[in-house]
C-alpha cells in the first residue's frame, strides 16, 4: 500500500480525495516540485523547496506549510512507505484550493497540499548510457511575460503538447524554441551543448525553467575548470556542437545522440565527465547527511 501526505494527514493513496472544485484540477492553478531520493536521502531538498517557495510566490500563492515542515513531511512519506533506505522520487504539489467557477482567486481557500512518492523510472541507467533522440517541435516555449518562466507551475499543457509532437515524430523528447526562435529547453529538462570543450546552455532570459540539476551542472563546471556560458543560442548552434546532453533531477545527465537529422557521439567525453561529477555530488551529499540532521529536517515551527 502506498501512503501520501494529503493536507494534515498521511493517508492510503487509494483513499486520498481532492475536491472536483479544486482550482488545481479546474485551472492548473498550483505549483509543484520533484525530488530524487537516493538511499532514502532526498537530494538537494533545500534547493527544491526554495524553488517551490519561489514558484508559489510567482503566482501569488501562500504555501500552507513552512519549508521545514514540508521537509519533515517528505521524510514521513518516505518512512511511511518503507523507503528510508531506498531510491525513489517524491513530488510536492500545492494548489490554490477550492474556489468558485471563473478566474478570480478571491474566494479560493485552504490550499490543497500533497506529498506523494513514486518509483524511479525504468531504464534510467540504460538511457544514461545509450542516450536519447530529440526533435525540434512546432510548439514554442511560453514567453516569460505570459506565464512566469521561473515557476514550476501546474499548467504543463505546453510541455505535454510538445512531448506528444516529439513522440509522434519518433523522438524520445521534444526540443522547444522560444518565441524569438532561440533554443530554449526540452519538455521536462534543460539543454546543454558542448562545443570545443566549452559547455553552453540557454540563459534564463530565453524563458527556461532554471532546473536544480542545471544549477548543479554549472557549479560543477565552475568548480572543475570547465569553460561554460549561459547565452541566447540560435538553432544553428546545434550544427557546430560536438556533444549535446539534457538534465533534470530525476534522470540526472542524459546524453543526446541525435537532434532531428543531426547525430552526436553519446555520451561524449565532457558529458561523461559531468555525469560522473554529478553522481559524486550525490554520493558526497549522502555521506555528509549520515549521522546528522540536514538543516531542512531539523524541527522548527510549522506555519499551518
Amino acid at each position: 500500500m502506498t501512503w501520501v501526505q494529503l493536507n494534515d494527514a498521511l493517508v492510503p493513496a487509494g483513499e486520498a480525495r481532492v475536491s472536483v472544485f479544486d482550482r488545481g484540477f479546474m485551472y492548473g492553478d498550483g505549483v509543484f516540485d520533484t525530488v530524487r531520493v537516493y538511499d532514502g536521502h532526498p537530494f538537494q531538498l533545500g534547493r527544491h523547496l526554495e524553488r517551490l517557495q519561489g514558484s508559489a510566490s510567482a503566482i501569488g500563492l501562500e504555501l500552507p506549510r513552512s519549508l521545514e515542515r514540508i521537509a519533515r513531511d517528505v521524510r514521513a512519506v518516505l518512512d511511511g512507505n518503507g523507503l528510508a533506505r531506498s531510491d525513489a522520487v517524491v513530488r510536492v504539489s500545492v494548489s490554490r484550493g477550492v474556489g468558485g467557477r471563473g478566474l478570480s482567486t478571491a474566494d479560493s481557500h485552504d490550499p490543497t497540499y500533497v506529498v506523494a512518492p513514486y518509483p524511479v523510472p525504468d531504464r534510467v541507467a540504460e538511457t544514461q548510457a545509450s542516450g536519447i533522440r530529440l526533435r525540434v517541435v512546432e510548439t514554442r516555449r511560453v514567453r516569460g511575460d505570459a506565464l512566469p518562466a521561473g515557476a514550476k507551475h501546474a499548467n504543463y499543457l505546453n510541455s505535454i503538447l510538445a512531448y506528444r509532437q516529439a513522440q509522434v515524430g519518433g523522438a524520445d523528447d521534444a526540443l522547444l524554441l522560444n518565441s524569438d526562435g532561440d533554443l530554449a529547453e526540452c519538455a521536462s529538462s534543460n539543454l546543454f551543448l558542448v562545443s570545443r570543450g566549452r559547455v553552453r546552455t540557454p540563459d534564463v532570459g530565453c524563458g527556461i525553467l532554471p532546473g536544480c540539476a542545471r544549477a548543479l551542472i554549472l557549479e560543477l563546471c565552475g568548480g572543475h575548470g570547465l569553460e561554460f556560458d549561459e547565452a541566447r543560442l540560435d538553432p544553428s548552434a546545434l550544427d557546430s556542437a560536438d556533444e549535446v546532453f539534457v538534465t533534470n533531477s530525476v534522470w540526472e545527465v542524459v546524453p543526446v545522440r541525435a537532434v532531428d537529422d543531426r547525430e552526436y557521439h553519446a555520451p561524449g567525453p565532457t558529458t561523461r565527465t559531468l555525469a560522473e561529477l554529478y553522481r559524486r555530488g550525490v554520493e558526497a551529499e549522502i555521506r555528509e547527511s549520515r549521522g546528522r540532521q540536514p538543516p531542512w529536517d531539523r524541527p522548527g515551527p510549522a506555519s499551518e
